[in-house]
């Protein structure tokens, strides 16, 4: 692995962690961000449908947030392999937290249209490029500093159950919300997220690093990192199962309304219970990979969790009953847990500090082909109905991993 050891054998544990003031400053911003966004997600997703009464437009609207890491994601991470990622994550956070006031002032003034809500997704989709190449660099580099790449990965796995955690809570929150105060309320409240994630990255200090020729080469340096990927199989499988994943299996969300609102006949706060269970195994299996998963263990974890979330999905999209539905759920977030702390984990712990920016960029930029899969999903449902639309992709899913399995055996394999 390229994450160097300290001199000095540190233990580093969850609460450690969030002890150190600079670490707490990064990881909570993080927090309100996606507290925000799966907030956002579930109450958007039921706007749209109820508006527009299409699976279709729902997906289009879902795909609009992930299709700036598609097109911007490697651009960000050569860019913060020279810059200051602090700052970089002050401007993004700003620009959020008008944006919802804007939207906000739209939704009170009764002017809001969908157009207004699809641009203010894709200004959120901007600022998720940030997140790799940036925020969570930052917590691998602080955690990586006290007990390398053990330390680094207990920082990604509680970043990621931190997300989980925030899936548990935002859609539920957000039918709340929604149902009480209608959309205004939910840009009100993102805009006061926002502007306490601004302040608490004001606060934490960090020293960036800078490299050579980092600024001027940014075409260079992604070219630079594309050629290293191909001579690392461990990242290069990574990448291939985060791409499958994000294409064959993520895209079920934008299907849950659809599905809630047709199959289960439940409303938004029972819906946004179903995307909460499924936070709820993620949480779950966070905490257990958190406290037991070692180095040699991050390439088989994410390999079977991948399988178990496509499978939970895949039980999901064939059930017709709401409580087996929530019993699915929580399953395919047990899997989501492995798959979603160790993507990352084994890019940054793989890479070599001077191109961590970049390749968590590229990593990044194989999270955002999920538009890819959120339009065929949004297709198929108009074709088929959303509950077999997933089951479809699903399908594919698994068969994608089955390639990995073939051409990538360390994932299997005992001992790699």
């Amino acid at each position: 692995m390229s994450v160097k050891e300290p001199t000095t054998a540190q233990t580093v544990t969850p609460l450690a962690l969030i002890r150190d003031v600079n670490f707490r400053g990064f990881w909570l911003a993080g927090a309100l961000g996606g507290m925000m966004r799966w907030l956002e997600m579930l109450a958007i997703g039921v706007f749209t449908f109820e508006v527009t009464q299409s699976a279709l437009m729902v997906a289009l609207v879902t795909m609009a947030r992930t299709v700036p890491m598609l097109l911007f994601s490697a651009f960000t991470g050569a860019i913060a392999d020279g810059f200051d990622r602090r700052l970089m994550l002050l401007g993004g956070l700003g620009v959020l937290a008008l944006t919802s006031a804007v939207l906000a002032g739209l939704a009170i003034a009764g002017r809001i249209e969908l157009w207004h809500v699809a641009l203010g997704t894709f200004i959120a989709g901007i600022y998720g490029t940030l997140e790799h190449p940036v925020r969570r660099s930052l917590l691998g580099i602080i955690a990586g500093a006290k007990a390398g790449a053990t330390g680094a990965g207990v920082a990604l796995t509680l970043d990621s159950g931190t997300n989980h955690c925030m899936r548990l809570v935002g859609p539920v929150l957000g039918g709340l919300v929604l149902t009480r105060f209608g959309l205004p309320g939910v840009y009100v409240f993102g805009a006061v997220l926002f502007s306490l994630g601004f302040f608490l990255v004001l606060k934490a200090q960090y020293q960036s690093p800078h490299y050579d020729d980092a600024v001027p080469r940014i075409l260079g340096q992604i070219v630079e990192g594309l050629r290293y990927i191909r001579t690392n199989p461990k990242i290069m499988g990574t990448l291939f199962i985060t791409m499958a994943i994000n294409i064959f299996g993520f895209p079920y969300v934008a299907m849950v309304p659809v599905i809630g609102d047709q199959i289960l006949g439940q409303g938004a706060v029972a819906t946004g219970m179903l995307l909460s269970a499924d936070a709820a195994g993620a949480l779950a299996g966070a905490l257990l990979i958190a406290n037991f998963a070692r180095p040699h263990h991050f390439s088989a974890i994410y390999f079977y969790c991948s399988i178990v979330f496509l499978g939970g999905v895949l039980a999901f999209s064939l059930s017709q009953f709401y409580a087996l539905s929530l019993v699915f759920l929580f399953l395919s977030g047990l899997g989501v847990a492995g798959f979603a702390a160790m993507q990352s984990t084994i890019v940054f712990t793989a890479a070599p500090p001077e191109m961590r920016g970049r390749l968590m960029g590229v990593l990044a930029v194989c999270i955002g082909v999920n538009p890819l899969g959120i339009l065929q999903v949004g297709i198929l449902a108009d074709w088929f109905g959303g509950a077999l639309a997933v089951t479809i992709i699903t399908i594919e899913g698994l068969a994608a991993i089955l390639v990995a399995a073939l051409l990538w055996p360390h994932f299997w394999r005992r001992g790699n």
